[in-house]
């Protein structure tokens, strides 16, 4: 019986080669031991109840056992339990090969990281332990028989407190769906197959993603999209990268999109930065010179809000504190409103088909709106200089205020008004207004149409609506009234 009994406990290898003559059965369990010899001399064994206990703080339970002398396997049958100092399992059903180093299990399956707190749930496991001759342990989990598909819960984060005493920051959460998942050496996780990732308020997809524990780095590729509360982000990879416990920094590449309540802005990178989950910067940009991806390598960032839309070789959108204070475009910079096409005929040119404003940089600043919903803005007086044409606005020959928009307006956003446009280094502006002849009808009566050249045009904005107009620099310009119309009409 003593000779079975560690035949049985040596099949069971869990723990190094070396030392697998180290399980014993433990104080419990372990009623009814049977043995049956096959032909050729291998051995079949049968425990219920069995416990056993090996070096390296290792335990093993289940309801029954069968363990086969010929495959170095035991087969675990029912509530199997499997402990070590670092992890614990929990199965329906569960096959040790004890020469390998290799478990197999599932059925109601729990995998939890008994330092870190991660946990993997549902499916069928593979999980090959480091040994003499493997050096990194290994799990992969699939979707099992029951088409529940395996789901992992992962926490990132001191949980100690750090050098200077200070307590420790909040665990990260992350949690990951997939058709498989697959972790190397406890900080490497890897889950492709319709992933599903869902963290603090936002939920993420791809077909693949990865995941490395030290940089607290995930990288979501193929068809990944990210869903916030503020934004949607989706492009052909997309990285969550944490620079410290408050900052995170998403990168989407290829095809990138970021769409929010009233903009949508497309690139071929576009990098947000994020304080405790609120939008403080975004940079959108074309691919890099260098980078191997062809798709779309010559797109430049365009952005869209509502009639307003805007060009350049690189978009910068400032936003401390959720709020919006600061828009740069650069390189070759050109702004478009579309909120005036009332005004257009037939007969109007193509150039003139829009108002637009363009230079190598174009600068929009915001207002924090007050609560009577108005933009605190500045004295709007032109500043003094030799080289200012402050041009006023004639409020007689300007459209009604509410569908007034300067070529590089934009709508209002959550909390904050347009204002101040500037553009920079060979700067123009056209835009269209209702002519001076009062009898004009707009949409059938061509519009009048103000041009302006300079090195710096700057548009002023109080209450929603254009102040007044600074040209600095070269600047030249034209106002065109159309014909009146003739007797007949």
């Amino acid at each position: 019986m003593l000779v079975a009994l560690g035949a049985f406990a040596c099949l069971m290898g869990a723990v190094p080669l070396s030392a697998q003559d180290g399980c014993e059965f433990g104080d419990e369990g372990n009623d009814v031991l049977r043995q049956v010899t096959l032909t050729g001399g291998d051995a079949v064994f049968y425990v219920t109840r069995p416990h056993l206990v090996c070096e390296g703080g290792i335990q093993i339970w289940a309801d029954s056992a069968v363990a086969y002398t010929s495959s170095n396997m035991a087969h675990l049958i029912g509530a199997v339990r499997y402990e070590d100092p670092m992890r614990s399992l929990r199965a329906d059903e569960a096959r040790y090969f004890s020469q390998v180093g290799r478990l197999q299990a599932e059925g109601s399956l729990v995998v939890e990281d008994l330092d870190e707190g991660s946990v993997v749930e549902n499916g069928a496991l593979v999980y090959l332990r480091e040994t003499s001759f493997r050096s990194e342990e290994s799990m992969t989990v699939t979707t099992g028989a029951d088409r529940v598909r395996p789901r992992a819960r992962l926490t990132a984060g001191s949980a100690v407190p750090d050098s200077a005493g200070q307590p420790p920051e909040p665990p990260r959460v992350y949690v990951v769906e997939g058709d498989e998942i697959l972790s190397r050496g406890g900080a490497y996780m890897r889950s492709v197959g319709s992933v599903e990732l869902a963290f603090d308020s936002v939920m993420a997809f791809a077909d693949t993603l990865e995941y490395r524990e030290v940089e607290d780095h995930l990288v979501l590729r193929g068809r990944a999209s990210v869903d916030a509360p503020e934004y949607d982000l989706a492009g052909q990879q997309i990285e969550l990268l944490r620079a410290d416990p408050d900052l995170r920094e998403i990168r989407a590449v290829r095809e990138a999109v970021l769409t929010g309540e009233d903009l949508v802005l497309t690139a071929e990178r576009i990098f947000l930065f994020a304080r405790d989950e609120k939008l403080q910067r975004l940079v959108a940009l074309p691919q890099e010179a260098d980078s191997t991806l062809t798709a779309t390598a010559t797109a430049r960032p365009h952005a869209v809000a509502d009639d307003f839309e805007v060009t350049a070789d690189s978009l910068e959108v400032l936003a401390p504190g959720d709020h919006i204070e600061r828009l740069f475009a650069g390189g070759r910079a050109r702004s478009v409103s579309h909120a005036r096409d009332s005004l257009n005929v037939e007969a109007l040119p193509e150039v003139a088909r829009s108002d637009w404003l363009e230079g190598d940089t174009i600068i929009v600043t915001f207002a924090p709106t007050i609560a009577e919903g108005r933009a605190e803005t500045p004295d709007a007086a032109a500043a003094p200089g030799d080289t200012t044409a402050a041009v006023p606005m004639d409020t007689t020959a300007v459209a009604p205020a509410d569908t007034v928009r300067t070529p590089a307006a934009t709508p209002t956003n959550a909390g904050a008004t347009v204002e101040r446009i500037v553009a920079v280094v060979g700067a123009r502006s056209l835009y269209r207004m209702t002519p001076s002849d009062q009898s004009a009808r707009a949409g059938e009566d061509p519009p009048a149409v103000h041009y302006v050249v300079g090195n710096r045009i700057t548009i002023m904005m109080l209450d929603g609506e254009v102040s007044h107009m600074e040209v600095e620099g070269g600047t030249t310009g034209l106002h065109l009234e159309p014909l009146r119309p003739g007797p007949g009409r």
